[in-house]
């Protein structure tokens, strides 16, 4: 294909011409070379003779080697040949009036036509375009040099054209003119490139580097054969975002960025992302080149080849500052929402309280008034039936004796007053009214003790303290109780074991303090009398219930221990007892307010100490300390 119009056979016996001229004068030299000095002379028939078949010898060997030089070019020029027809690049020969003379099967399948069709057509302006190409003049300066000059005496350009493709889109083609020759002549050899797609990706990549520039979203672009991770790559808006010039990132790790105060757990599942090649999403303070800290929202991504070699990881960061410091501020919004909504709870649950010890305080003072005023009612008729009791013990004995002289005297009444004496049995009156008298005495000396009770712990003066013996208190507590402290037929008494220190008077607000060991003692005796409500009679009279009350000074403290012997309580109720409202009674029975009170009159009024021991089936005891002086 490439020599259709040349004469092979022509050329080849140009060749065997040249070679045989060539050979004759190299023999001839040899051959008189090698004549002896004394070779005879003989006559010039046997001279012809020889010369004959010696030249009839050497043109046999040119033939031989003639042959061997037309297998040797065809094979030579089979080989240019299938280089030729298989080049993946167009070659296109065009002689010096730039008419195709030549044409490959690439560069047929590059301009979409056989090569019939394109012998003879004017190359440069009609099957490629290139405003540089189509102001070629078709003389010795045919081909401008544009490109680098390989060889010595080589004019070669290179440079981008238009293919004009038959029945198809034009391709971009990159095109490569040398000087060769064809037929003698000086011809060009153009060697046709198709990079159409490559062009395309170009545009795309343009394309792209377009839309990083144009995101306000920041893109760093890392080497990942490099231990260090040198930034290769950044786009505009990390510049921006960072306030440093491209020429200050490149070949630099984004560390550089970070601080002191950056999360470290974060830069741990960075590391490791980067270290196990995988995806990672953190968010980090980074600082600007003014020093201005921001919040980045890191993206990372490795990035491998088509072997699946990792060469590169892509970070794409968002500064979201703004969303942090918003999200920052909602935070401590909410934050302070639930601190002021859970002091809003704490208040209400204080008001609560304090609404429930004042109800409960206001019942208790009106109970206390209206103790003190029973008991002061009590107390005058009382102080006046037991004023007049010795008196009238006193007559009695008088009127006893005046009755014995008469019956001394006058052992013979009249009959009236003998049958009276029989009748009201005059003896047994005379013996029994003296000890009527002393009953009647010790009663109301009993009410006069109920009645001074009543009086000591009904006290309200509350509005300053004063010292007070609080033996008398524990004492006028358990009096009033009694009546929950006695037995009866079905459940034995209480024992109440008082262990009483020398205790001096001890500052305090009195009716408060009553109060308190009030409601201890209470829930005593309740401890005690539930379990014992399942037991019989016997049971409880083998082990019997005990309160033990124990007082002592210790410091400038005076120290009261109530202890009942009852099942104890959990640790969790012992955690919450003097909470406002806890209360293990059922409804109906208990409020949840006496040790939440009493707690409350201990620590916050008389600045001392309320507290509980206990254990499951080992009792329960309550220690109040108080200072002995404010």
């Amino acid at each position: 294909m490439f020599f259709q119009q040349a004469d092979p056979e022509n050329k080849l016996s140009n060749i065997s011409s040249h070679h045989k001229k060539t050979a004759k004068n190299m023999n001839d030299r040899t051959n008189y070379q090698d004549l002896p000095e004394n070779f005879p002379e003989k006559s010039a028939e046997t001279n012809i003779s020889e010369a004959y078949i010696l030249n009839l010898c050497e043109l046999q060997q040119m033939q031989g080697a003639m042959e061997q030089l037309k297998q040797d070019l065809k094979a030579s020029e089979s080989r240019f040949r299938n280089a030729i027809a298989k080049n993946a690049d167009g070659i296109a020969i065009v002689n010096k009036q730039g008419l195709v003379c030549f044409a490959n099967p690439s560069a047929e399948a590059l301009f979409n036509c056989k090569a019939e069709e394109l012998l003879g057509q004017a190359f440069f302006g009609n099957l490629v375009v290139e405003s540089s190409a189509c102001d070629i003049e078709m003389d010795a300066d045919i081909i401008p040099q544009v490109g680098e000059i390989e060889a010595a005496g080589m004019r070669v350009v290179q440079t981008e054209v238009e293919a004009i493709r038959k029945h198809k889109a034009n391709a971009v083609v990159e095109m490569r003119v040398a000087e060769t020759e064809w037929e003698g002549e000086i011809a060009y050899l153009a060697t046709l490139r198709d990079i159409t797609d490559r062009k395309r990706a170009e545009e795309m990549l343009w394309l792209y580097d377009r839309a990083m520039a144009a995101t306000s979203t920041g893109v760093t672009i890392a080497d990942a054969t490099n231990p260090e991770y040198p930034v290769i790559y950044c786009n505009p808006a990390f510049e921006s975002m960072t306030g440093y010039r491209r020429e200050e990132i490149l070949g630099r790790n984004c560390r550089f960025l970070q601080g002191n105060d950056t999360d470290s757990e974060a830069l741990e599942i960075l590391r490791k992302a980067l270290k196990t090649n995988s995806e990672c999403q953190v968010t980090l303070k980074n600082y600007r080149k003014d020093g201005s800290a921001f919040w980045n929202a890191l993206s990372v991504s490795p990035v491998r080849d088509r072997s699946g070699k990792l060469t590169h990881f892509i970070g794409v960061q968002r500064d979201f500052t703004d969303r942090k410091q918003a999200e920052e501020a909602l935070q401590n919004s909410e934050s302070q929402s639930r601190e002021q909504s859970a002091q809003l709870a704490a208040a209400l649950n204080e008001l609560k309280a304090t609404h429930s010890q004042l109800v409960q305080s206001e019942k208790m003072s009106s109970l206390g008034l209206l103790i003190a005023g029973v008991a002061h009612e009590i107390n005058n008729p009382v102080s006046f039936i037991h004023g007049n009791l010795a008196y009238l013990k006193d007559y009695t004995q008088d009127l006893l004796h005046l009755l014995k002289l008469y019956q001394q005297h006058y052992p013979n009444p009249v009959p009236d007053i003998q049958q009276e004496t029989e009748n009201n049995d005059l003896d047994f009156l005379a013996e029994d009214l003296p000890k009527i008298l002393s009953s009647m005495s010790i009663g109301v000396e009993r009410i006069c003790q109920i009645v001074q009770s009543l009086r000591n712990f009904s006290r309200h003066d509350d509005s300053q303290m004063k010292p007070m013996n609080l033996h008398e208190g524990i004492d006028s507590t358990l009096l009033i109780l009694n009546h929950r402290l006695k037995g009866n037929g079905e459940i034995p008494p209480i024992e109440i074991i008082k262990q009483y220190g020398n205790l001096p008077p001890v500052e305090c607000f009195p009716g408060p303090i009553n109060q308190v060991f009030m409601n201890i003692l209470s829930n005593a005796i309740d401890a005690l009398d539930d379990p014992n409500s399942q037991l019989t009679f016997e049971e409880m009279s083998e082990n019997p219930s005990q309160i033990k009350i124990s007082t002592e000074v210790v410091g400038n403290f005076v120290e009261i221990k109530i202890y009942d012997n009852g099942p104890g309580i959990t640790e969790e109720v012992k955690q919450r007892i003097f909470d406002t409202f806890f209360t293990t009674k059922p409804i109906g029975k208990g409020t949840g307010m006496g040790l939440s009170i009493s707690y409350q009159i201990i620590v916050e009024r008389h600045e001392g100490k309320l507290y509980c021991t206990s254990e499951l089936g080992k009792g329960t005891e309550f220690t109040v300390k108080m200072p002995i002086v404010h």
